[in-house]
């Protein structure tokens, strides 16, 4: 089975580089116009089928890769971005060398969800699309971190490496790769 694996358009909290977690923000000018770029490139693709997470910015990319292909999209709390806790709504530029560690080590106080489980929620969607729709080329539409790990767990099994922690993959806006599972 093959599925294709995309990261939403740029929203202006991208270009202001506000950490959004799960914040409902809307695709900004370019991020529109990015997506359609993308859309018009893989226009001619096979696409049966299209997950997104529910959040505005991956609906609204969704709906635009869906203009050449009219097929269903269906919402999935599986993709839905990593809920980044204190740190939604914060200027990357404003946080404090300690607040930057405490984000990076997931710091109870801070609220955030756990990559680990981030990465047990992939996972599970994984098998979910082997076993349900193994017959058809998905599109997923989603967020950074969540297609980081969609394609580690393609990549190098599904055990969660902490290592990922530090270095995860990364999908630049409105970035499409295409994975066998």
């Amino acid at each position: 089975m093959e599925i294709l694996v995309m990261r939403h358009g740029t929203t202006v909290w991208n270009e202001k580089k506000i950490t959004q977690g799960r914040t409902n923000n809307r695709l900004s000018v370019a991020g529109k116009e990015i997506a359609m770029e993308r859309a018009k490139e893989f226009k001619n693709e096979k696409i049966d089928l299209i997950f997104a997470s529910p959040l505005m910015r991956t609906m609204q990319t969704a709906n635009i890769m869906n203009q050449f292909h009219n097929v269903k999209i269906v919402k999935d709390e599986r993709i839905i971005e990593i809920d980044q806790g204190i740190f939604a709504g914060r200027k990357k530029s404003t946080l404090t060398p300690e607040e930057i560690e405490l984000k990076r080590a997931q710091a109870e106080g801070t609220k955030m969800e756990k990559f680990s489980a981030v990465f047990k929620r992939c996972t599970e969607f994984i098998e979910f699309l082997k076993k349900e729709h193994s017959d058809k080329r998905v599109l997923i539409v989603t967020h950074n971190i969540v297609a980081s790990f969609i394609e580690l767990a393609i990549k190098n099994g599904y055990e969660y490496k902490e290592e990922y922690r530090d270095k995860p993959c990364i999908f630049k806006n409105a970035e499409l790769k295409i994975f066998e599972i």
